[in-house]
């Protein structure tokens, strides 16, 4: 079998059997590009507020969820970057629900809270990486989904008529009957759009099986990979504020604004302070300040620009997969990068339908059996 009508054959195959799949995971993933504004922009009332002169100190805010949110367990801090953003924190109850708090940072006013997977954002997002299967299942399928998109891209590629004639692979004929139509159109469309499909489906792929990726890059740089850091646990420790750990992650890392605040859940768990440095891309950034709990010793720094070759590969893959390295303009093409699984589906199974009343020649006329 030659290797062109054994390409066609996976290309095929891949196509109808994950085809609605694979729909389903680009639409939502075209919504999930702009997440962060479609949440705010259906929940105004949650994400800002009228700027005051002076927010409240962290303690107090703290103080207020814990006194409001007295039986679940305070897991993060998200910092407002803006004068008009709110404290957003981090909860988790005893039976693993997250729910993420909206405070107001200078009244102290609680002004709502949303339900991990009982939002529409986020039923698009468990949509997206569990396909509603559950996380276990659900997870593994759907990198098993983005490996398999690989070989639709690859296999599509091998099959594309414009290594034989550049001009014929991307010109659409467009007063041609309606099957050669949308050969030509399945054919641009995919040849146009590979190399993102390429990038969105191994990056998804590796963030699924992330362990094997990370362990894969550490040793194709040679670089050992980090060991977590851990407080060093005393008898009777002095109890440590907010403000003291933030402190100490601007004096180790000052070029660096704090965006998150990680609390330690265990005994010998520590502070991270996420920081943004001018040259991050990511919102709050890759920076990473880790902190003894206990004694707010400094344990370890991040400095994004200075991180091993592996760490920063790893730490792209979300950006990669996102659009969010390009900016704006990247993230509105990624919208429509997520729409091609839909029209390639629909134009394969226009072609596969009418396969048996018409069949392509080697001058890619249409001819009858």
């Amino acid at each position: 079998m030659k290797l062109r009508t054994l390409a066609l054959t996976i290309h095929r195959s891949i196509g109808i059997l994950l085809g609605l799949v694979l729909l389903v995971i680009g639409l939502t993933g075209s919504t999930l590009v702009f997440y962060r504004e479609i949440n705010s922009l259906l929940n105004p009332q949650l994400m800002q507020v009228v700027p005051q002169s002076e927010r409240l100190p962290l303690e107090a805010v703290l103080n207020i969820v814990r006194s409001n949110f007295s039986d679940m367990e305070l897991h993060s801090i998200v910092l407002p970057r803006t004068s008009k953003e709110v404290y957003t924190l981090g909860l988790m109850s005893r039976s693993d629900e997250a729910i993420d708090v909206f405070l107001n940072p200078y009244t102290g006013a609680i002004l709502g809270s949303q339900q991990w997977g009982h939002t529409l954002m986020t039923f698009i997002y468990h949509i997206h990486i569990y396909m509603l299967m559950g996380e276990q299942v659900g997870y593994k399928f759907v990198g098993v989904c983005g490996l398999l998109l690989l070989i639709l891209v690859v296999s599509g590629l091998v099959v594309w008529p414009g290594w034989r004639n550049l001009i014929r692979g991307f010109w659409i004929r467009w007063k041609a009957p309606a099957l050669l139509r949308t050969y030509d159109f399945h054919k641009v469309t995919g040849i146009l759009s590979a190399l993102f499909l390429l990038v969105i489906a191994s990056t998804g792929a590796a963030m699924v099986f992330r362990s094997e990726f990370e362990s894969t890059t550490y040793w194709l740089t040679h670089t050992p990979k980090p060991t977590p850091p851990v407080s060093t646990l005393v008898a009777k420790p002095a109890p440590l504020t907010l403000a003291q750990i933030l402190h100490t992650a601007e004096t180790v890392l000052p070029e660096g604004k704090n965006t998150v605040i990680i609390l330690p859940h265990e005994a010998n768990g520590v502070y991270e302070v996420d920081k943004k440095l001018p040259q991050d891309i990511d919102l709050y950034g890759h920076s990473k300040v880790y902190i003894d709990q206990y004694s707010g010793k400094v344990l370890q720094v991040d400095n994004a620009l200075k991180l091993p070759l592996a760490t920063q590969i790893n730490n792209l893959l979300l950006y990669l997969h996102n659009g969010a390295y390009g900016g704006l303009g990247m993230r509105y093409l990624y919208v429509l990068i997520g729409l091609v699984p839909s029209a390639l589906l629909i134009t394969g199974i226009f072609m596969w339908r009418n396969r048996n009343g018409a069949k392509f020649d080697r001058t890619h006329k249409i001819s009858p059996k």
